[in-house]
Protein backbone atom coordinates (compact mmCIF):
# COMPACT_ATOMS: atom_id res chain seq x y z
CA UNK A 1 0.00 0.00 0.00
CA UNK A 2 1.43 3.38 -0.99
CA UNK A 3 0.89 6.39 0.88
CA UNK A 4 0.56 9.95 -0.42
CA UNK A 5 3.77 12.07 0.34
CA UNK A 6 3.19 14.62 3.30
CA UNK A 7 3.14 18.10 2.59
CA UNK A 8 5.46 20.32 4.17
CA UNK A 9 5.83 24.26 4.65
CA UNK A 10 9.34 25.65 4.62
CA UNK A 11 9.55 29.13 6.03
CA UNK A 12 13.11 30.38 5.78
CA UNK A 13 13.85 34.34 5.27
CA UNK A 14 17.36 33.37 3.33
CA UNK A 15 16.65 32.12 -0.61
CA UNK A 16 19.36 29.48 -0.60
CA UNK A 17 18.74 28.17 2.58
CA UNK A 18 15.27 27.60 1.77
CA UNK A 19 16.37 26.00 -1.66
CA UNK A 20 18.47 23.11 0.16
CA UNK A 21 15.66 22.78 2.61
CA UNK A 22 13.30 22.49 -0.23
CA UNK A 23 15.97 19.41 -1.97
CA UNK A 24 15.98 17.81 1.60
CA UNK A 25 12.39 17.79 1.68
CA UNK A 26 12.20 15.79 -1.13
CA UNK A 27 14.67 13.93 -0.60
CA UNK A 28 12.54 12.50 2.48
CA UNK A 29 9.72 12.02 -0.40
CA UNK A 30 7.71 14.55 0.88
CA UNK A 31 6.28 17.44 -1.02
CA UNK A 32 8.01 20.85 -0.26
CA UNK A 33 5.60 24.20 0.11
CA UNK A 34 6.63 27.26 -0.14
CA UNK A 35 9.04 28.58 0.92
CA UNK A 36 7.66 31.54 2.74
CA UNK A 37 10.40 33.91 4.35
CA UNK A 38 7.63 35.59 6.82
CA UNK A 39 4.76 35.11 8.80
CA UNK A 40 2.16 36.95 6.59
CA UNK A 41 2.59 35.16 3.96
CA UNK A 42 3.42 32.01 5.87
CA UNK A 43 -0.28 32.45 7.70
CA UNK A 44 -1.92 33.34 4.19
CA UNK A 45 -0.50 30.13 2.86
CA UNK A 46 -1.56 27.78 6.02
CA UNK A 47 -5.42 29.19 5.11
CA UNK A 48 -5.43 27.86 1.47
CA UNK A 49 -3.01 24.63 1.57
CA UNK A 50 -3.96 21.52 3.46
CA UNK A 51 0.06 20.70 5.17
CA UNK A 52 1.07 18.12 7.05
CA UNK A 53 4.25 19.53 8.62
CA UNK A 54 6.42 22.37 8.69
CA UNK A 55 10.00 23.43 8.74
CA UNK A 56 9.96 26.80 10.63
CA UNK A 57 13.45 28.78 10.85
CA UNK A 58 12.67 31.02 14.13
CA UNK A 59 14.38 34.52 13.49
CA UNK A 60 12.58 35.66 10.32
CA UNK A 61 14.93 39.01 9.86
CA UNK A 62 12.78 41.49 11.96
CA UNK A 63 10.52 39.14 13.29
CA UNK A 64 9.93 35.82 15.16
CA UNK A 65 8.08 32.56 13.56
CA UNK A 66 6.11 32.11 16.95
CA UNK A 67 2.61 33.63 15.41
CA UNK A 68 2.91 31.77 12.37
CA UNK A 69 3.76 28.24 14.60
CA UNK A 70 0.80 29.01 16.83
CA UNK A 71 -1.80 28.91 13.66
CA UNK A 72 0.19 25.26 12.31
CA UNK A 73 -0.24 24.34 15.88
CA UNK A 74 -3.90 25.02 16.58
CA UNK A 75 -4.49 23.11 13.22
CA UNK A 76 -2.80 20.18 13.96
CA UNK A 77 -0.07 20.75 11.80
CA UNK A 78 3.79 18.76 13.44
CA UNK A 79 6.48 21.55 13.31
CA UNK A 80 10.29 21.24 13.20
CA UNK A 81 12.34 24.67 14.52
CA UNK A 82 15.01 25.54 12.90
CA UNK A 83 17.91 28.00 14.10
CA UNK A 84 21.09 29.12 13.63
CA UNK A 85 21.91 30.45 17.36
CA UNK A 86 22.93 28.35 20.07
CA UNK A 87 20.40 29.74 22.62
CA UNK A 88 16.89 30.52 21.49
CA UNK A 89 14.16 32.25 23.34
CA UNK A 90 11.26 29.00 22.98
CA UNK A 91 8.45 29.46 23.88
CA UNK A 92 7.14 26.85 26.30
CA UNK A 93 3.98 25.85 24.01
CA UNK A 94 6.87 24.51 21.38
CA UNK A 95 9.59 23.22 23.69
CA UNK A 96 9.02 19.42 22.59
CA UNK A 97 8.92 19.97 19.03
CA UNK A 98 11.84 19.05 17.23
CA UNK A 99 14.90 21.74 17.33
CA UNK A 100 17.50 21.80 14.41
CA UNK A 101 20.38 23.77 14.53
CA UNK A 102 21.33 25.61 10.85
CA UNK A 103 22.77 24.89 8.63
CA UNK A 104 20.10 21.77 8.36
CA UNK A 105 21.72 18.10 7.32
CA UNK A 106 19.54 15.75 5.69
CA UNK A 107 20.21 12.96 8.48
CA UNK A 108 18.83 15.49 11.26
CA UNK A 109 16.06 16.71 9.36
CA UNK A 110 15.08 13.09 8.61
CA UNK A 111 15.31 12.50 12.07
CA UNK A 112 13.31 15.00 12.76
CA UNK A 113 10.16 14.47 10.36
CA UNK A 114 10.52 10.69 11.60
CA UNK A 115 9.86 11.43 15.09
CA UNK A 116 7.08 12.89 14.15
CA UNK A 117 5.69 9.97 12.02
CA UNK A 118 6.11 12.25 8.76
CA UNK A 119 8.09 9.75 6.79
CA UNK A 120 8.84 6.21 7.44
CA UNK A 121 11.61 5.14 9.25
CA UNK A 122 14.68 4.82 7.26
CA UNK A 123 16.42 1.08 7.56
Amino acid sequence: MRHEAKRILIVEDKVIIAMDVEDMVSDCGCVPVGPVSNVADGIALVQQTALDGAVLDINLGEERVWPLAEVLDDQGVKIVLASGYATTEVPARFRDRPMLEKPLSQRALAAALESLGLIEPRS
